[in-house]
């Protein structure tokens, strides 16, 4: 691990004026995205070995030159051309098709030299380091978490709130992560954890401080209701520290980045008083992210069949839970997934079809489908976070492409 950026400039382009106030302005994102390092202390996470090649399938899938339905204007149909840089505002793009890849593209500026922050993806990495120090015997999912974390000992809303509570973001810990309500938590939070300039007379105290203070009241007893809230995974990253006594970068180039057989270096985003930000400021090559992605369809495994996180991870994600679906629709109804689940930072979709994601703001995403041994992974600049119409275009090529292979 080596020191990338320690004091960020906050300038991205002097020339367009792109800095840290507005480097998610829809026309700002596609470069923004791929220089977050001039806007926080970065950290790299470098390789140990040379990098594991891929198995490339002798005829690759042409998706720009396919036929899908149109989730905008329904009833007609649009190129795969169209549907990736109208609709899904994508920037690379592979497919891996039972452990061959299929199809690898870039677009809008981006090439496969650019390290794209993926977002909330990284909360689903940092879920699978979960899975191994569990593995390993250094943490137990059903015990509270205040056993880990002390500090959260005098603040009766986190009583009875195991880890298990928080991977599966049921810890009935109030906090809005709306995106179109400036007044939510989010924002607040996200400008002490440094992705936003603080308001005056606002310090930035840091991931860790932010949540400490701000995050004591319950308004849902633990285990019954699915609220997402991103500093959940900064508390999944601060138990990691304290159980392996070490840097949380560290831990994830070590038990996780490098043993993926990857090719470069990955930015890891820290807050100012250096935790790496764990809910959503990875950065990493396209490939490389695949690399690490691609344990999901393969048991556990990376492209060496060298086993990373237990198989059993896998295979318990994707039970239909009943429970789970209702804790999913408790607050927000998801019409869309109507059968949807959440468990261990990834979200379940189609758990019958055993189809589940990782999944970023702004159109950052890891599919699988375990039935098809088919995975697709994403980078993207969505004009907006989220939106039901970007959810819905994803799934729209998700599905086209699943039934094509």
């Amino acid at each position: 691990m080596k020191l990338i950026t320690d004091k960020p400039s906050y300038i991205i382009d002097p020339e367009l004026d792109i800095g840290q106030s507005n480097w998610d302005a829809p026309n700002n994102l596609a470069l923004g995205q791929i220089a977050m390092e001039n806007l926080f202390r970065t950290v790299a996470l470098e390789p140990n070995s040379a990098a594991i090649p891929f198995k490339v399938a002798n005829r690759p899938l042409d998706i720009e030159t396919m036929t899908f339905d149109d989730p905008l204007m329904q009833g007609r149909t649009i190129s795969g051309e169209q549907l990736l840089n109208r609709r899904i505002f994508n920037d690379a793009l592979m497919v891996m098709h039972r452990g061959k890849v299929i199809h690898e593209s870039y677009r809008n500026g981006m090439t496969a030299d650019d390290r794209h922050v993926i977002h909330s993806c990284t909360k689903s990495l940092c879920s699978m380091l979960v899975a191994i120090a569990i593995e390993e015997g250094l943490v137990d999912s059903k015990v509270e978490l205040s056993t880990y974390l002390p500090e959260f000992v005098s603040y009766s809303a986190w009583q009875g709130v195991t880890i298990q509570h928080v991977l599966d973001m049921q810890a009935g810990i109030e906090f809005n992560e709306d995106y179109s309500d400036p007044d939510a938590h989010y924002w607040d939070y996200t400008r002490a954890a440094g992705y936003y300039p603080t308001l005056d007379g606002e310090p930035a105290i840091g991931a860790k401080v932010w949540a400490y203070q701000n995050l004591n009241i319950r308004n849902y007893k633990p285990g019954t209701t699915f609220v997402y809230n991103s500093c959940l995974a900064n508390i999944l990253g601060m138990v990691l520290e304290v159980v392996y006594q070490q840097d949380l970068a560290v831990i994830f180039e070590q038990k996780l980045y490098q043993r993926c057989g990857v090719e470069s270096d990955a930015y890891f985003n820290t807050d100012p008083q250096g935790f790496p930000i764990t809910e959503g400021q990875f950065n990493c090559r396209l490939r490389d992210f695949a690399r690490c992605a691609s344990l999901m369809i393969n048991e556990g495994k990376n492209l060496n069949d060298e086993q990373i996180i237990p198989a059993e991870f896998i295979t318990e994600l994707v039970q239909v839970d009943i429970e789970a679906q209702l804790a999913y629709q408790a607050e927000h109804n998801d019409d869309l997934f109507t059968e949807g689940q959440y468990h261990n930072q990834f979200w379940i979709l189609n758990p019958n079809q055993k189809q589940f994601s990782m999944l970023g703001i702004h159109g950052q995403f890891a599919w699988f489908d375990l039935n098809r041994n088919l995975m697709i992974v994403g980078m993207g600049s969505y004009p907006i976070q989220d939106c039901k119409l970007m959810m819905s275009s994803l799934n729209t090529l998700w599905q086209t492409i699943a039934k094509t292979v």
